[in-house]
């Protein structure tokens, strides 16, 4: 296969289907939800997560979990485009960010999953999220999965450009 970024993301898209690939990804999400339920840090819904530049955080993701979560989000109806992204990344916010509430809750990545602004989070935030990050890693490596990891809005931006998925809301 051709290393284009047009096959490269088309072979996200191809992997984020398999059953072995989602039951890997499901796999770390449940570890993560584990161990954050151990930590019991509290989530009020303040929307601070998604709103990146006024919180001085970055979301990162893999070129997997961003197809993964383009397609399931296209498939619940909440499809975004190019333009949505432009729009969040002016704006400072995830583009699936819908006043305090997240609206891509079953696609979200690693990082979405372990960000909490409970400061009882603080320690293990970057511990667990390093894990997820290296579990996450080891799924491209073991399936042959080309592993590209970038900063969420502009990794959706170059996904959503070669998108197989029809995105719109």
């Amino acid at each position: 296969m051709s290393d284009s970024p047009s096959s490269v993301i088309q072979s996200w898209f191809a992997a984020a289907e398999r059953p072995a690939i989602a039951a890997a990804i499901e796999a770390v999400h449940l570890e993560i939800a584990e161990a954050i339920r151990e930590v019991g840090p509290i989530c009020l819904a303040s929307g601070n997560c998604c709103r990146f530049e006024a919180h001085g955080h970055r979301l990162y993701a893999s070129g997997l979990e961003v197809a993964r979560c383009v397609a399931i989000c296209a498939s619940e109806g909440r499809g975004i485009t190019v333009e949505d992204v432009a729009f969040a990344v002016e704006q400072g916010n995830c583009p699936w960010q819908d006043g305090r509430l997240c609206t891509a809750r079953a696609g979200r990545p690693t990082g979405c999953r372990v960000y909490f602004c409970d400061p009882r989070a603080g320690e293990v935030v970057p511990q667990l999220a390093e894990r997820a990050h290296q579990r996450i890693k080891s799924i491209h490596d073991q399936h042959g999965i080309k592993y590209v990891y970038g900063e969420w809005r502009m990794m959706l931006r170059d996904v959503l450009g070669e998108s197989p998925v029809s995105t719109n809301s």
